[in-house]
């Protein structure tokens, strides 16, 4: 059986999982358990963006497991396929599936002024996956 690279979705869904279930981060408030699980988001996005195209393929081709959380799910998929259009290559099979989106839509920021903003600048994909996230949001600080 091949490892599991770090910076793969498979990884990233394990890592989004575990922060959000509390398991990496014990004691850490929910608030701080769900900006580790979006880190984690931005870490991989931060890795698909900067892989060759060998290396996308190897990160995104194995469909992760759900995270618990049907929003995170869609998240993860919006990302590989957002990255996929940048790439101009079909997304893989899994972020196609029911599971990966989410209604209501999610809004990323808790903060009701940045809805409009958010609506106005998520990426197609995030907002297809049901998910409205500023792209801004997604970038490293």
């Amino acid at each position: 059986m091949e490892p599991i690279h770090p910076r793969s979705a498979v990884a990233t869904a394990n890592r989004v999982r575990d922060r959000l279930s509390g398991q990496a981060g014990e004691g850490w408030s929910n608030e701080l358990r769900q900006d580790g699980a979006l880190r984690a988001v931005i870490d991989f996005r931060d890795a698909l963006g900067s892989a060759t195209a060998e290396e996308f393929e190897g990160l995104v081709q194995t469909p992760p497991v759900l995270t618990g959380e049907t929003r995170w799910d869609a998240l993860i998929a919006a990302v590989v396929e957002d990255e996929s259009a940048t790439r101009d290559v079909p997304p893989p099979y899994w972020t196609n599936e029911k599971s990966r989106f989410v209604r209501p839509l999610w809004y990323l920021s808790d903060n009701k002024a940045l809805h409009a903003w958010e609506l106005a600048t998520a990426p197609r994909a995030f907002v297809r996956h049901g998910v409205l996230a500023a792209r801004a949001e997604l970038e490293s600080i």
